[in-house]
């Protein structure tokens, strides 16, 4: 099991014996409290991209733009990712997941993208909500940090962005069929601001998105994800 999904979530998580891919179960009620949050945003019945740029480091730095860890990304980049989403599909809705005290981070990158298709979720999103919204995505794009943990083991197509952590070590997995894309880490780079938006951009291209309605997923074996240094 990883030691960094299984901090962020203990309760919801189980490891298989041997090398296999954690699990991470989502209830009945916990589905019903997403589809009546969504209900309450406009949000339901249509494709869910998520986008998760925070990490704890951001919170303890404190103003947007001036942190000092090598997870973040310029705020340009992520309103970047966002903007090709949303050209990706026209019925698709970009949500931005986080931390309350992301809240001002999330803010500026949802303002920095000229539609109203972007939702930030930074004031009512509990952990619980959180899987059962990553259990509902057609895909994700994060730093490395827990949720990327979790939504791979729920199955959802995931790219991640890696600074000094190395993704050989730190590849989140989930089930059979899933799909992870790492960009960055050593030995070529050491600072998620060292990625371009366009490197991003080419592996987005290709990411297969899951239908938002496939249910959980089934398969338990582990899958094979890939990393671009």
């Amino acid at each position: 099991m990883h030691s960094r999904a299984a901090k962020c979530f203990p309760l919801a998580m189980t490891p298989r014996e041997g090398p296999g891919a954690p699990l991470l179960f989502v209830s009945e009620e916990d589905r019903a409290d997403l589809d009546a949050w969504l209900k309450r945003h406009g949000l339901q019945d249509v494709p869910l991209a998520l986008l998760h740029p925070g990490n704890r480091r951001i919170t303890k730095r404190g103003r947007v733009g001036r942190w000092r860890d090598d997870k973040s990304w310029p705020l340009e980049c992520w309103a970047g990712v966002a903007c090709a989403l949303l050209a990706r599909d026209p019925d698709l809705r970009v949500v931005l997941s986080g931390t309350p005290k992301e809240k001002r981070l999330l803010t500026s990158i949802a303002g920095a993208v000229p539609s109203t298709r972007v939702f930030s979720a930074s004031h009512d999103l509990p952990v619980r909500r959180l899987l059962a919204l990553l259990e509902r995505a057609v895909a994700m794009i994060s730093v490395d940090t827990g949720p990327a943990h979790a939504a791979a083991a729920l199955g959802c197509p995931l790219i991640v962005l890696y600074g000094a952590a190395r993704p050989a070590q730190w590849l989140p997995r989930g089930p059979e069929g899933g799909t992870v894309v790492a960009i960055g880490g050593p030995p070529r780079r050491r600072r998620v601001s060292e990625i371009s938006l366009d490197e991003v951009l080419e592996a987005l291209r290709s990411l297969p998105f899951r239908s938002p309605f496939d249910g959980p997923p089934r398969g338990l074996d582990p899958f094979i994800g890939h990393a671009q240094g």
